[in-house]
């Protein structure tokens, strides 16, 4: 068979099988397409970051020894794992679409992987120190379902009364040293501050989280008192206002 032949059964079949050349605007738009879906992973992966800050720098490293942890115990009770999961995974598609760019081949995958990351803490930082991670993080303490379990476990690790730590909103102030907060759960708690600290400051409807010990059923004295940072969202849900619990007094 000479070439002409050839050229010409492969024209014939081309027309058979009704093919044609895509246009050029295909090319272009799934090129765009790609490209603003790894803009948008970057975007949110940088966003998670932010958050991930904020939870760090709250993180209450500053009274660790006051929960008789060692720095890894608490270091791995503390850590977001929602939020590296969730990097992780935007990580994975910004490096997913760059490979399907024009020339993205090109770049070996440890490559692309730490530029990700790279970009995303860089990023990251910058969404930090306009307020993002603490805007992101009360929206979902308002709205989101396991919250306190899942996405921002720093509620979960501080409500511990039985070892020692404690949080709620300050629900009423009775003497100097003593006051009533409202635990999560929608129990009330008759605290008694040590005196070395000062109470006045507190706020009704303020969430704190307190280390110190139980004195009784409901009874707590508190060594530490810190305002909450992380999680201050929650303590704003229905049902997490002093006043919106029928009253169960601790005494």
């Amino acid at each position: 068979m000479d070439n002409n032949d050839f050229d010409q059964r492969l024209v014939a079949k081309i027309k058979q099988a009704h093919i044609a050349p895509k246009p050029r605007w295909h090319f272009l738009l799934k090129n765009y397409v790609i490209w603003a879906a790894g803009i948008l992973a970057l975007l949110i992966g940088a966003a998670a970051v932010s958050v991930m800050i904020y939870l760090f720098k709250y993180n209450g490293w500053e009274i660790r020894e006051g929960i008789h942890k060692s720095l890894w115990d608490f270091f791995l009770l503390t850590l977001p794992y929602f939020w590296l999961i969730f990097l992780g995974f935007f990580v994975f598609l910004l490096y997913y679409n760059f490979q399907h760019t024009k020339g993205g081949y090109r770049y070996p995958v440890w490559f692309i992987i730490i530029a990700s990351i790279l970009a995303s803490i860089i990023l990251g930082s910058y969404f930090y120190l306009a307020g993002l991670g603490e805007k992101i993080d009360n929206v979902l303490g308002q709205r989101a379902p396991l919250y306190d379990t899942l996405i921002n476990r720093h509620l979960d690790f501080w409500f511990n009364p039985v070892e020692g730590r404690l949080i709620g909103i300050v629900s009423e102030k009775n003497q100097d040293q003593e006051f009533i907060i409202l635990d999560p759960r929608g129990d009330y708690w008759q605290v008694t501050a040590q005196a070395k600290l000062e109470v006045n400051d507190l706020r009704i409807n303020q969430p704190v989280d307190l280390i110190g010990r139980i004195l009784g059923p409901n009874q707590f004295e508190a060594e530490i008192i810190r305002p909450i940072m992380p999680g201050r969202g929650f303590f704003s849900r229905p049902g997490m206002r002093g006043n919106d619990f029928e009253r169960r007094k601790p005494y």
